[in-house]
């Protein structure tokens, strides 16, 4: 095998030495041949076999590398087209999980594809959308109009909001933008994204809604970092401090400084906000210009948006200096009499008690003096409510100029004044002081071109002797006025133990009136009025009776003055007006019943401005003729204000009303007032018609009574004829008319009857007339 192998080789050395050759170059002949030149022969079928051999080499070398080649460039397209494949399954997956609506349209506007999104959004299918377009679909998507072809020349993306209805019902918002695919210059179609912006709208709407609150609210809002810096404020917080917003930002409000707020306070504060996420209380700031602003404050702690980050606080302040204030006059109403400013019984009761607690503690002593004027009401029925406003407003004022700085002056009812004096007091120094008080009041007080000079009656109680507590002070100071009141006014007395139970009667006897009034416990009584010349019933008077469940009768001297002290004479007197005017109106026409009844009315409701309306309502209301009413009235009438009394008389006697004068003889007369006033009857007092059989002096005044009437030519009356022989004198000596138990006592109307006396015959004297000048 050796042998066979060297000499093939042998053999094709030469033939490869010679295709070695040919792809020499010559020097590269020249080496090896040693610059010999080697010949070739064409003819050689070796050469040839060389030359063969070598392009077949050639052939195989080329056709192996195009192989490899292809190879090659199979490998990398398929690489490729893999790489594609993973990109639009990436790209579908993309599409896919896009929340938005995605779709693709050609150059003609034709659906190429979407993603579920779209079908979703539109409730159009996919392979129901692919060739076709817009206008070739049964329910095309609602911004396709608004989004239509690509205007030539005008390359670029389409934008527009579009509103739909979801399978739900809810309207849905859509931000739809669609826009052109280029390749090296040429259109390829469309895509086309639609997002919902419903939330994002209405997200922008609410904080739209929430700048404009912050902005224009009316209430201080201010935001604070973690570090309690201020970094926004609105205009509102600005005009509560008086800052600006730059140089408010970046300092620590002043209502949650150290240095200028109570540090407990603060504590419980944050303590607050961090247990409970907010803190709402009263808080003080300092406003520019150093004044000390009341807010009513809430501050929020807001929690950090990220989880790392920090949280902020919210603080919404209310500047409450005019619900300050106005709590202020309040309370300054509520303890303090709106009309003088003085304090009123709720303050005067604190005061008192705080002196008490020093008094107790000093071991000194406390006077309170309480202060009832005189004659107060008579300026509010001359002069109206108005001067007697004015009237309390001077009075106060003397009084606080009269008593010390520390000393307390309160207005505890209509005309009552109490003074509380504290430290080294005692009875002696208290009594100078009201006399002092009762000094000041002398002074008249003058209301336009009037004029009034009012009393004061003043009663003292001290602590401890007279009262440890404030309701004691008080109770024993006013026993000890009612005593000056009604023995000695324009003094000052003092409380004695003897006291307390007559001012108990009063008081309990004040109430039950007012309950009495209310509860209809009156009633009338009424007594016959006769005529003298025949016994024949003319007329009878109205007389007030009041029966209290557990004390019985209780006689009219006791309670109509009360009545009058009080002002329920008015209330009462009004009733007792209403009632008689009714009954005499139900007597009219029957036969033994009187067709006239007299009603006393007293001063006080005489001066009410709407009197004369009043008799006019009643008379109107009850059917009563004016000529079957006769007012009586008294003497003191004709000296408080005559001119006007005369004007008053006048307008009841033209309206038919007949007036009578009341225990005439018995007060001050004025015979020149008397002479011109509009009365027809005189009534002489029973105090003269009682003693006329005993004393001659009494019979000469009511003789001159009589004469008098006749002078005047008035009608008499008198009144507590008791005995015939009374009432033979008084029919011997002219007298027109009598009242009394000798006819008959006070009754019930449904029991009224008169009682017939036969009149002792005897001479009629006759009258002298006075002459008046």
């Amino acid at each position: 095998m050796s042998e066979f192998f060297q000499r093939w080789r042998a053999r094709l050395r030469p033939a490869a030495r010679t295709i070695w050759l040919l792809g020499c170059t010559p020097a590269a002949w020249a080496q090896v041949s040693g610059g010999d030149v080697i010949a070739l022969d064409l003819r050689s079928p070796m050469f040839w076999l060389s030359v063969f051999g070598l392009l077949g080499a050639l052939g195989l070398g080329l056709v192996l590398g195009l192989v490899q080649f292809q190879r090659l460039k199979l490998r990398q397209r398929r690489a490729e087209l893999l790489l594609v494949r993973r990109e639009r399954t990436k790209l579908s997956a993309l599409l896919n999980a896009i929340p938005d609506p995605v779709y693709f349209k050609d150059a003609n506007g034709a659906y190429e594809g979407c993603n579920p999104a779209f079908e979703q959004c539109t409730g159009l299918r996919e392979a129901d959308l692919v060739g076709r377009r817009d206008e070739q679909l049964a329910e095309r998507p609602a911004w396709s109009q608004a989004l239509g072809p690509q205007p030539p020349g005008k390359p670029g993306p389409q934008r527009t909001l579009s509103w739909l209805t979801q399978a739900d019902g809810s309207r849905a918002c859509l931000d739809v933008v669609q826009a052109p695919v280029f390749d090296e210059g040429q259109c390829l179609g469309q895509v086309g994204v639609a997002r919902d912006v419903t939330a994002l709208r209405e997200a922008m709407s609410q904080l739209h809604r929430a700048v404009t609150v912050f902005e224009h609210c009316g209430e201080g809002i201010m935001v604070m970092d973690a570090d309690l810096r201020i970094r926004d404020v609105n205009p509102a917080l600005c005009a509560i401090t008086g800052y600006s917003c730059e140089e408010l930002e970046g300092s620590m409000p002043h209502y949650l400084r150290l240095n200028e707020q109570d540090p407990d306070f603060l504590e419980r504060l944050w303590a607050e906000v961090e247990a409970h996420g907010k803190w709402s209380g009263e808080l003080t700031d300092r406003h520019k210009n150093g004044e000390t602003v009341p807010l009513w404050g809430t501050i929020v702690k807001v929690p950090p948006a990220e989880s790392h980050g920090q949280p902020h606080y919210l603080s919404v302040l209310t500047d409450i200096s005019r619900i300050k204030k106005t709590e202020a006059e309040l309370l300054h109403q509520k303890l303090h009499d709106r009309l003088t400013g003085l304090p009123n019984l709720a303050l005067l009761r604190d005061r008192i008690e705080r002196q008490v607690g020093l008094a107790q503690r000093d071991h000194t002593c406390v006077a309170v003096l309480y202060i009832d004027l005189d004659g107060f009401r008579d300026v509010n029925d001359i002069a109206g409510h108005a001067a007697g406003d004015a009237v309390l407003k001077e009075t106060a004022a003397r009084f606080i100029n009269v008593v010390r700085a520390s000393d307390s002056v309160a207005r505890v009812g209509a005309d009552e004044f109490v003074v509380v004096l504290s430290g080294l007091v005692d009875e002696e120094t208290s009594m100078r002081l009201g006399e002092r008080l009762i000094d000041a009041m002398r002074e008249p007080i003058l209301l336009g071109d009037k004029s009034f000079t009012l009393g004061a009656s003043i009663g003292l109680a001290l602590f401890p002797a007279d009262g440890v507590s404030v309701d004691e002070l008080l109770r024993n100071a006013e026993a000890a006025m009612c005593r000056a009141k009604a023995h000695a006014r324009n003094t000052v007395q003092a409380y004695r133990p003897e006291l307390t139970q007559a001012v108990q009667q009063r008081f309990e006897l004040t109430h039950a009136l007012r309950h009495a009034n209310e509860a209809a416990q009156f009633r009338l009584e009424y007594q016959p009025q006769v005529r003298l010349s025949d016994g024949a019933l003319i007329g009878a008077e109205a007389l007030l009776r009041w029966r209290h469940p557990t004390r019985g009768p209780i006689s009219p001297a006791e309670f109509i003055p009360l009545a009058e002290d009080t002002g329920l004479i008015i209330p009462i007197g009004r009733w007792v007006l209403e009632t008689a005017c009714a009954q005499a109106a139900r007597w009219q026409g029957q036969p033994g019943k009187p067709q006239q009844v007299a009603v006393n009315v007293s001063a006080r409701q005489l001066r009410q401005p709407d009197f004369i309306e009043t008799v006019d309502f009643i008379l109107a209301e009850t059917g009563c003729p004016a000529q079957a009413l006769e007012l009586e009235v008294t003497e003191s009438l004709l000296l408080e204000d005559a001119e006007a009394a005369i004007e008053l008389l006048g307008a009841l006697t033209a309206r038919g009303v007949r007036v009578a004068i009341d225990d005439f003889g018995t007060g001050y007369s004025s015979l020149s007032y008397l002479r011109r006033m509009p009365v027809r009857t005189l009534k002489i007092d029973r105090s003269f018609v009682s003693e006329l059989g005993q004393d001659a002096h009494v019979a000469a005044i009511a003789r001159t009574v009589i004469v008098l009437a006749r002078s005047l030519n008035l009608d008499v009356l008198a009144e507590g004829v008791e005995t015939a022989e009374q009432a033979a004198w008084l029919q011997r000596e002219g007298c027109d008319w009598a009242q009394g138990w000798h006819y008959g006592r006070p009754m019930p109307a449904e029991d009224f009857v008169l009682t017939p006396h036969a009149l002792p015959d005897g001479p009629r004297r006759t009258l002298r007339h006075l002459q008046l000048a």
